[in-house]
């Protein structure tokens, strides 16, 4: 689970805290590619759009565990400072 406080979040994460699950296909140079959002808390708050932000800038050592058959499932937790 990535941790992650957030100023910019603060606006769409009600009760100071969100969750993102987003899944990635990962590509040559371990870069991400394809990310779609699983699953956010808040529903609609928009926690899952940001994670998918962040998830862009994400690369993954080689022979991360979290891999299996080409894409990486990465669990983010928002907390507002």
């Amino acid at each position: 689970m990535i941790w992650i406080a957030a100023a910019a979040a603060a606006t769409s994460v009600m009760a100071g805290q969100g969750l993102a699950t987003v899944q990635c296909r990962v590509a040559a140079g371990q870069s991400l590619r394809d990310c779609v959002v699983l699953s956010e808390t808040p529903h609609g708050a928009n926690v899952g759009a940001f994670a998918l932000k962040l998830a862009k800038g994400f690369h993954p050592q080689p022979g991360d565990r979290r891999i299996r058959d080409g894409k990486i499932v990465i669990r983010m937790k928002f907390k507002l400072p």
